[in-house]
């Protein structure tokens, strides 16, 4: 997952959102920025990256993706809820071995009592790991993570345990939240704030 010093991640040229009525975007990422995406409800993050991902096409504009990227929202609209995380992680051919995989897991506290249930029979934190392993742990290395609110409605505990399992990731973020206590733990380096006369890239 790590990224070279200075690799371009994403380029964005006079990108417009689709009902985002603000001017052009412009902008690159480098790896190994760490970015939070700020702004007002409705003003397009989510919106942002689901155009990274391909699944919305922008008004105008180009945007690209050079590197493997991941994403995970508060729903876990990419898993299959009736499968367990061990089915998801060997359907992704993980690299690791069960007995290392097993170990971090439970660092993300899903013991062996959890990892074969269906993901539909774990709690919304319990899911939201198990989704961040998927990520984290598959075959193709994940060199950037989209995370859209992944912290909404999960406890103090479940948090520190997505933050930590993040603060160790070598690749680049861009993250949506609105939970500062999070952001704060995730060694951010930048901030893509959104204003009405544009976006502007804060260093942090």
């Amino acid at each position: 997952s790590q990224i070279p010093e200075g690799k371009q991640v994403l380029v964005l040229e006079d990108l417009v959102l689709q009902h985002v009525p603000v001017p052009p975007l412009n902008w690159r990422m480098d790896g190994p920025m760490r970015v939070a995406l700020k702004g007002p409800n409705g003003c397009g993050k989510s919106t942002l990256l689901k155009t990274l991902l391909g699944e919305v096409a922008p008004r105008s504009g180009s945007c690209k993706v050079s590197v493997s990227c991941a994403y995970l929202d508060q729903h876990l609209s990419r898993l299959d809820l009736s499968q367990s995380v061990m089915t998801h992680l060997n359907l992704s051919h993980t690299p690791l071995e069960e007995g290392v995989l097993r170990t971090r897991l439970a660092q993300l506290q899903l013991g062996a009592d959890k990892v074969m249930l269906p993901l539909a029979a774990l709690s919304g934190g319990e899911r939201l790991k198990a989704a961040l392993a998927c990520m984290l742990w598959r075959a193709e290395a994940t060199q950037l993570l989209l995370l859209d609110e992944p912290t909404n409605h999960l406890d103090l505990a479940s948090v520190q345990a997505i933050e930590a399992a993040l603060a160790g990731f070598p690749g680049a973020l861009l993250v949506v939240s609105h939970d500062e206590a999070f952001l704060s733990g995730l060694t951010l380096t930048h901030a893509l704030v959104w204003e009405e006369a544009g976006w502007r890239c804060d260093s942090l």
